[in-house]
């Protein structure tokens, strides 16, 4: 099936059609626990995409989740293939690797077997990822000051009136692309 979706986008770039990614209609697999290499042993072998989040609201914690958990994402990455990358991220003295083995992290990914589409589709997350935390941590909006070590594990700061109180009013994150 692989070789077919190369030959018609091949045949499209010929005739002079750009046939770009929509990150969209990407064909994510479910969240699953990420605590152990063999957590991720029936990864496939194939080139794609991977999100690794870390949980900051366990399921029935808050009423205003709905009894939901709440994830925050901290990586994306693209790799050529998806089983070996993320078996590596538990070898002895991976950077994240402490991390994963709190029991707290998940992992989900994405086949994308073409490079072009997967690169267009890892820089539109890429920026996503900028916008979010740019959001979040409000370094987009003044008078504010902000903590240079957050208290939590995470990509983003946590924003301060000027009188060093934390705020309670943070405007949301952009908008995380459908289907993801």
């Amino acid at each position: 099936m692989e070789g077919l979706s190369r030959l018609v986008a091949e045949s499209l770039v010929r005739h002079g059609f750009e046939a770009k990614l929509d990150p969209r209609r990407i064909q994510w697999s479910k969240w699953s626990r990420c605590e152990s290499s063999f957590s991720v042993l029936l990864v496939p072998g194939k080139p794609g995409l991977f999100a690794l989040a870390e949980e900051v609201i366990a399921p029935g914690e808050t009423a205003a989740t709905g009894g939901k958990r709440m994830l925050a994402v901290f990586e994306i990455a693209e790799t050529d293939d998806l089983g070996i990358s993320l078996g590596r991220l538990f070898l002895p003295g991976g950077p994240l690797r402490e991390r994963l083995e709190s029991g707290r992290c998940f992992v989900r990914y994405a086949v994308i077997e073409d490079d072009s589409q997967r690169q267009s589709a890892h820089e539109a997350f890429q920026k996503w990822m900028t916008s979010s935390s740019d959001t979040a941590s409000g370094l987009g909006q003044s008078n504010e000051f902000v903590l240079k070590s957050p208290p939590f594990a995470g990509n983003a700061s946590l924003p301060l009136a000027a009188d060093g109180e934390l705020q309670t009013e943070i405007s949301p994150p952009a908008s995380i692309p459908s289907g993801f």
